[in-house]
């Protein structure tokens, strides 16, 4: 597919994506969204699912649990007003939903008090989006939290993306290579690389490659990575474009989304047969940030 057609694509969809946004609490039927985008209902089911990863069922169901997700944390709502005004019939489809998805009942979610697993809203408008979009698949991100754990690996001084003079891109790899080669990376377990950037905006900081354990020998460092909210990207492309989508989402996005980044542990969290020789490579970035106010119901005015 040339540029220019997928700019067209993308275009189509965002018109599509914006109704969406606006009517969780509406029926959205497949046949509707694809008359939006000029497209057959066939047509635009296989488009939605090619540019985003996902399918328009998918994505609606997630967006509207997600809704309800943030409402129970930031509203005192009655929980059946939230199923309702997020586009459930019942409550009983709602609780069914909810607990399908966040894996707890939405009574127990709003007594946790943390927000895990909240897809935010795409967005396709060609003009906003990163030139590693055209290479990569547009990054789908959500909101969550995880616990506090340990990483157990080698580590090194890095320069980072920001850096005037970066050289994450030979001292990262060498790293993971170091420790492919010492065995000392189970095949069944994900993989962390940990960026340690506690001390602030300092040019050089800690990367430390390795997975989650509570044990620590005398051929590792271990790492205590504090329970924190994140921001999650989820990249998906060429090993080369995630740069360039991480400028896009530090430049461009993170300054609209209602919540703030922080100094703390940045995580790249990969499968345990990532290949980062491979012409395309799916992992995760995770962001520290702090919530400043809700941001999906901002973009999604109902209730």
């Amino acid at each position: 597919m040339t540029i220019s057609s997928r700019y067209g694509q993308l275009g189509r969809i965002e018109q599509v994506l914006r109704h969406i946004h606006l009517n969780l609490d509406k029926p959205l039927a497949v046949a509707s969204l694809a008359r939006i985008g000029g497209w057959s209902r066939w047509q635009f089911n296989r488009v939605f699912s090619e540019q985003t990863g996902q399918s328009v069922g998918r994505y609606v169901r997630e967006l509207r649990l997600s809704l309800a997700a943030e409402m129970l944390l930031f509203t005192e709502q009655r929980i059946i007003d939230i199923g309702l005004a997020c586009g459930f019939s019942s409550d009983i489809s709602f609780t069914r939903s909810f607990k399908q998805h966040f894996g707890c009942p939405p009574a127990q979610y709003r007594r946790r008090g943390l927000p895990c697993l909240l897809t935010t809203p795409l967005c396709l408008d060609p003009a906003k989006l990163p030139d590693a979009a055209w290479r990569a698949r547009v990054p789908a991100i959500r909101l969550d939290s995880k616990p506090a754990f340990s990483v157990s690996g080698r580590s090194d001084r890095i320069r980072g993306l920001f850096s005037s003079n970066p050289d994450f891109g030979t001292k990262v790899p060498a790293l993971w290579a170091s420790l492919i080669e010492s065995e000392r990376l189970p095949a069944e377990q994900p993989r962390f690389g940990v960026l340690d950037l506690s001390r602030g905006p300092e040019s050089e900081f800690r990367y430390l490659a390795g997975v989650q354990t509570e044990i620590q020998d005398a051929d590792t460092e271990t790492l205590k990575v504090p329970a924190q909210n994140y921001v999650v990207i989820s990249f998906q492309g060429p090993i080369q474009s995630l740069s360039e989508i991480l400028k896009w989402f530090f430049t461009a996005w993170l300054p609209h989304a209602g919540c703030n980044a922080v100094y703390g542990y940045d995580l790249e969290v990969y499968p345990p047969d990532f290949d980062a020789n491979a012409p395309e490579v799916a992992m995760e970035y995770w962001i520290p940030v702090t919530l400043n106010e809700p941001f999906i119901a901002r973009h999604a005015p109902i209730g």
